[in-house]
């Protein structure tokens, strides 16, 4: 089941069998409770939403614990039901200070009341977007952009084709792989209450051909959907890239500074669009998701598991580590090209996490750094165009300026430009503390 469908540039990281995924392809899903979990209240972009219970609050599954707070802003909601014991700061993966609510489960799982919408075919589709944001929907696949906010088409813009992103290009992970195979159904579910809700005939799920399980169970699940087909994409990182997948995919480049929607294209991850359909249908808000747990673990899987487990109880499921803790390196949340190592094993799971990777010491060594040897490799691996040895320059100079007029905010950040640089320039790490100082300067400007 090949394609010839692909981008420019990209790198093809760890070849094969050693892509890190042969350990938990095959694993079905399984369910792990946490006795506590810590429930962030910045899982999304955008501000962080604000508890608004107490210390000693009993919570129900599904209960608001955090209101939304400004435009980007989603509510979230209690992961298991039981007795609040902290709210204050915690350390997060990225934020040694984060906002969160910790609850102790009762094990009883006794929900709110719920209001379904029903099918997602018949239901009003007014309030398929609303519900959405009630149930705290983001992005699954690493950005965790509000999709109601997604699906906010402004005056003059239109939408004409939604992506579901199944390519899940990022090594070792397999969760969105597992969940194709075994839901396939609620993602076409989610995939038509989007269609619905903007008014788009075409909705495309654009899955890498390294996975024609995958293909052929969506192709099934499909089967008469209005206006759903499924797309194989050849194998490639980053293939799963927004807006690498919307070239592939409709042919249209989405320009510089612009967004997808500017060329007609919003593009889901297949476990938001799960996430949609669980809203829709159900009413129930996003308080659980699929995480890869692989690497140097006894047992490497697949699990479901409630937002705020903490890392630790993940690695503990699945037999602990399987080299002695003296010589466990890192600890990664995602996958080798983009994931961010944990400060300690202790960080709650989020709704984006979908993946945690044990690595040793040896594995965790960074390698020093060379001159460049202007070799251009970087240049032909870069999937936005971008000159990423240039860039390295102005970006380690502090030119905030040139580094914009060569285009750094578009960087995607893939980690292509480092995986293939023979004199192992870390390029994407100051790509993105450059573009971050750029968001937070202009950030300033609007204050």
């Amino acid at each position: 089941m090949s394609s010839n469908r692909t981008f420019r540039g990209g790198v093809h990281p760890l070849h094969g069998s050693h892509e890190g995924k042969a350990p938990t392809r095959g694993e079905a899903v399984r369910d792990y409770i946490a006795q506590t979990v810590t429930i962030l209240m910045g899982m999304h972009l955008g501000a962080p939403s604000t508890p608004c219970v107490q210390v000693g609050d009993h919570v129900k599954l599904g209960q608001p614990i955090g209101e939304p707070v400004g435009f980007l802003g989603l509510p979230v909601h209690a992961s298991v039901s039981g007795e609040v014991v902290a709210v204050g700061p915690v350390q997060s993966v990225t934020n040694p200070s984060a906002m969160a609510v910790t609850i102790k489960n009762d094990f009883k799982d006794e929900w709110v009341p719920l209001n379904p919408l029903g099918d997602v075919e018949t239901c009003p589709a007014d309030q398929i977007v609303p519900a959405i944001k009630a149930a705290g929907v983001c992005g699954m696949g690493g950005a965790s952009f509000p999709t109601h906010v997604k699906f906010a088409v402004k005056e003059g813009q239109y939408c004409d084709t939604i992506i579901l992103n199944g390519a899940e290009c990022e090594t070792h992970l397999t969760c969105d792989h597992r969940l194709m195979l075994e839901d396939s159904k609620r993602i076409v579910d989610g995939l038509r209450a989007a269609m619905r809700a903007l008014g788009v005939k075409k909705g495309v799920i654009a899955i890498e051909d390294n996975k024609p399980d995958a293909i052929e169970a969506m192709r099934k699940a499909a089967q008469g959907r209005e206006g759903v087909e499924v797309m194989p994409l050849l194998t490639k990182y980053p293939q799963g890239g927004e807006k690498q997948l919307i070239h592939v995919v409709t042919g249209r480049e989405v320009p510089t500074k612009k967004l997808p929607l500017d060329v007609h294209v919003i593009v889901l991850n297949v476990g938001t669009a799960k996430a949609i359909a669980d809203a829709v249908i159900d009413g129930r808000p996003l308080i659980s998701r699929i995480t890869t747990v692989t690497g140097h673990v006894k047992k490497p899987s697949n699990l479901r598991v409630r937002v705020g487990t903490p890392v630790s109880d993940l690695i503990r499921e699945c037999g602990g580590y399987s080299i002695p803790e003296s010589d466990v390196g890192k600890v990664v949340m995602g996958g080798a090209m983009t994931g961010f190592p944990c400060p300690h094993d202790r960080v709650p799971v989020a709704k984006a996490n979908n993946g945690v990777v044990v690595y040793s010491q040896r594995e965790a060594v960074e390698l020093e750094e060379s001159p460049c040897i202007r070799c251009g490799r970087c240049i032909d691996a870069c999937p936005i165009g971008l000159n990423p040895c240039k860039l390295k320059y102005l970006c380690d100079a502090g030119d905030m300026k040139r580094a914009g007029e060569e285009n750094v905010m578009d960087c995607v950040v893939c980690g292509s430009c480092s995986y293939i640089c023979p004199a192992r320039r870390r390029l994407t790490t100051s790509f993105k503390a450059m573009k971050d100082k750029i968001a937070a300067e202009a950030r300033k400007g609007k204050g």
